[in-house]
């Protein structure tokens, strides 16, 4: 197999895809903008509609996984990817509003279906030594892609909103013809009892510490949805504007861009649950000193402690779910991980707004960093049955 920098060609074939499609990724940001000034409709019926979008994202998560393990990785992303690109393109064109509400469900639905299957598509093609800089890599083309999604958009916009919905369009196609002209399937072909579908909850159910680390992640999802939505409420209450918000949020990105690939590099070789624990520890800390700061210099040194820990932990849980998944459900156990970011984003934005304004920021946030300690507590406790669980799933022949 083809290798470039330790990596086979057929990662990189995908991460130059994702990297595309996130760059064109404009729609889902401006879909309440383009819900109230294009379509007169109000803040309500747009936070409805960008909803709505979520709910079709959050099941996309279980059938794009079950997909990925039934009729193949390479399937799913075409399936996603072309099918994903026509409700995006309903909604620039569509008139009754049920009919907006009804393409954004299955553009959230189908559009998203492909990240299990490209998790599961870089499972099957990197070896396990190597998953944590590879996920990396991957989370570090999706915040470089919507590093620049706004810039171009915010260009593409002076010819209208219809611009960016068939742009955006058209770097799904893009990718799709990649998948389409340079992969190939990955699906391991032996047969599994998991196969079918009752027999795959009764797995996951029973994996016991796979759902601990899924319990741990929609902890530290419902934390982290709060710097989209009680920070920016928080900086207003000390008197800083929208701007400064998106200017010092910005800095997590930039760090991300800079951070991600010689960290996740150097954190290749380390044990898994102590970079989780030390993550979550740092994630925590950064969150904490919301609680003491009122300057922007402070929201800045804040940011910047938060986002070390998210470079090492995320990447680092996508290779442990990974590590856990038996070869023939790779798919769906991403899907099952995924879902807890999609169950957080219902629930992390109304409950973090409803702390800050009832309880006050030292509640809000102070509850945020314990956590987040809780969190890193529970990945050290958990070490000794992680690396037992993931030693006995390589040495299984089905692994």
């Amino acid at each position: 197999m083809r290798t470039y920098r330790g990596l086979p060609a057929a990662f990189w074939t995908v991460w130059v895809g994702t990297l595309l499609n996130r760059a064109g990724a404009f729609v889902v940001p401006f879909l309440a903008l383009y819900t109230t000034s294009a379509r007169g409709q109000s803040e309500a019926t747009a936070g409805l509609v960008v909803s709505v979008y979520g709910a079709g994202s959050f099941a996309a998560a279980w059938v794009g996984g079950s997909l990925a393990d039934h009729i193949g990785r390479r399937r799913t992303m075409l399936l996603s990817l072309f099918g994903g690109a026509v409700p995006m393109l309903a909604i620039a064109v569509v008139k009754p509003l049920w009919a907006l509400a009804a393409a954004t469900f299955l553009m959230g639905g189908l559009s998203e279906m492909y990240r299990p299957a490209v998790s599961a598509f870089v499972s099957d093609v990197v070896a396990p030594q190597d998953r944590i800089r590879a996920f990396g890599l991957m989370y570090w083309a999706h915040n470089l892609g919507f590093a620049l999604a706004p810039v171009l958009a915010g260009w593409l916009s002076l010819g209208g909103f219809t611009l960016l919905f068939i742009v955006d369009a058209a770097t799904m196609v893009v990718f799709g013809a990649i998948v389409f002209f340079a992969l190939q399937e990955t699906k391991p072909t032996e047969p599994m009892q998991s196969d079918k579908p009752p027999a795959s909850l009764l797995v996951i159910a029973r994996d016991r510490v796979y759902l601990a680390i899924v319990l741990l992640t929609w902890g530290t999802a419902l934390v982290m949805w709060q710097n989209g939505a009680a920070l920016p409420l928080d900086m207003k209450r000390t008197g800083h504007s929208p701007s400064a918000y998106g200017s010092l949020i910005g800095i997590n990105g930039a760090l991300i861009v800079f951070l991600q690939p010689p960290l996740t590099r150097w954190l290749a070789g380390k044990d898994r649950s102590l970079v989780m624990a030390w993550s979550s520890l740092l994630f925590g800390a950064g969150m904490g000193l919301y609680a003491f700061v009122t300057s922007a210099w402070g929201y800045a040194a804040a940011i910047a402690l938060w986002t070390v820990g998210e470079v090492g932990l995320l990447p680092t849980i996508s290779a442990v779910v990974a590590d856990l998944a038996p070869r023939a459900m790779r798919g769906r156990y991403q899907g099952a991980s995924n879902m807890a970011w999609g169950l957080a984003a219902c629930l992390g934005p109304a409950a973090g707004g409803s702390v800050l304004l009832r309880l006050g920021p030292y509640t809000l946030w102070g509850a945020c960093a314990a956590i987040m300690f809780v969190v890193a507590l529970a990945h050290t406790l958990l070490r000794k049955r992680l690396n037992e669980s993931v030693q006995a799933r390589r040495e299984s022949p089905t692994a």
